[in-house]
């Protein structure tokens, strides 16, 4: 946890398939707006920040930075982006795409390539939900493009066959109960149209899930004491801007 003008700074890492709606998503946390229209490709690393006001004020302090590190997704700077953007952080959000069961599929793989990367022992190279154990971060699942999905939730049906996932794209939430990985991750998730405020106004579920998100992290800073975070000279790139 860093410092800036006195107020603490929480790192987040925005973890995700290219495409998916991390920029967007981050966006509408931060400006309190969506896009006007789809961000260009990230390439590296995207900064944003988002001020943070705690609801009970007699904890102190009362605000937080929240930094949001949104990481590109594409597979060809996998073997760089370990070692540039996966040492200090507080959180992970992972994002998925509701419109492609391949990119919540593939949510396993990207907290596996941190946990991989953080590790001090030798782990099996394929993802075991042992690996979980001793990784006790803050996760928070976002699933995106909840406007262009229909049908029958997936997420959440486990007699769903291979067939049945390529037939359609549909990966509607069953609010009757968490997504597996949900469950498998021990975390909150979120289902947004990340071109609409309507889902993610004041005091709605998934604000209220957010908020619950950014103090898991605070409560587990201000029992560890971390040192402040490094600075790093960050992948260049025409995306790497702060808010």
């Amino acid at each position: 946890m860093g410092t800036n003008d006195d107020i603490p700074t929480l790192v987040v890492l925005v973890l995700g398939d290219s495409s998916v709606g991390k920029t967007s998503f981050v966006h509408m946390v931060c400006h309190d707006q969506p896009l006007s229209s789809p961000p260009p490709v990230t390439v590296g690393c995207h900064i944003e920040i988002k001020l943070y006001e705690r609801r009970d004020r007699h904890q102190n302090p009362n605000l937080y930075f929240i930094e949001f590190h949104d990481v590109g997704g594409s597979v060809q700077h996998k073997n760089s982006r370990s070692s540039m953007f996966y040492d200090e952080f507080n959180g992970i959000i992972l994002v998925s795409d509701l419109t492609s069961r391949q990119s919540y599929d593939n949510l396993k793989e990207w907290l596996y390539e941190v946990i991989r990367y953080r590790s001090q022992q030798k782990l099996p190279k394929d993802f075991t939900p042992e690996v979980l154990q001793n990784f006790d971060v803050p996760i928070l699942l976002i699933h995106t493009k909840f406007d262009e999905s229909n049908g029958t939730s997936l997420l959440n049906n486990s007699k769903s066959t291979s067939s049945d996932l390529s037939s359609t794209s549909s990966l509607l939430p069953n609010y009757n109960r968490k997504s597996s990985l949900a469950n498998l991750f021990n975390c909150d998730e979120i289902f947004v149209n990340c071109y609409s405020n309507k889902r993610f106004s004041v005091d709605t579920h998934n604000v209220a899930k957010l908020n619950s998100f950014f103090e898991k992290m605070i409560k587990k800073v201000s029992i560890e004491h971390i040192e402040p975070i490094q600075k790093y000279d960050w992948f260049a790139s025409e995306n790497h801007y702060i808010h």
